[in-house]
């Protein structure tokens, strides 16, 4: 079994990765396979740092506002995945958040904001996170631990589950 390398600082965003699961495990409407994928999933991510040889382990969420010409995408995710036959594709374990305005623009005001608001973790197979802001950690914590706090009239909520050759994709609209 490979592993990943975990200092004393990583538990608690592991932990809010768990924790994720058993919020997306409360939507209404997931199927027996969603619900057997999450938990797959979150066990995947409670035996960390092991990893098992072949995996690949995924659940996330987004709220979409607006529509492609004055819109806004807005994501938290986990993977977790590792081909050990394939050298070209080692994966591990990557946490992070997206924030995508539509459409793509190069306004220096609205990138300064994605770049404040995008956080992304890798734990490679075999090595440890390159440093991690204990404020960026924070963030990311707070934001998947009430993942309703940034929703407005009219957005929707789509999560997508993986795991292994499962898939599942589910959009719920809010009001």
């Amino acid at each position: 079994m490979s592993h990943i390398l975990l200092d004393k600082t990583h538990p608690p965003i592991i932990q809010a990765a768990i924790q994720l699961g058993d919020w997306l495990l409360s939507l209404e409407n997931l199927t027996e396979q969603d619900k057997t994928a999450i938990k797959a999933v979150q066990q995947a991510l409670q035996k960390l740092p092991e990893v098992e040889e072949d995996i690949l382990a995924m659940y996330g969420f987004s709220f979409e506002r607006g529509d492609a010409e004055n819109g806004l995408v807005r994501g938290w995710d986990i993977s977790l995945e590792y081909n050990a036959g394939d050298p070209e594709q080692q994966g591990g374990l990557e946490i992070f958040s997206s924030y995508i305005p539509l459409p793509d623009t190069n306004d220096p005001d609205v990138l300064a904001e994605k770049q404040q608001r995008e956080v992304y973790f890798h734990w490679p197979i075999g090595d440890i996170c390159s440093f991690i802001k204990a404020e960026q950690a924070q963030q990311w914590i707070e934001d998947v631990s009430q993942p309703l706090q940034f929703i407005e009239a009219g957005d929707r909520l789509r999560i997508e589950i993986v795991y292994q050759q499962f898939y599942a994709e589910h959009e719920y609209p809010l009001n």
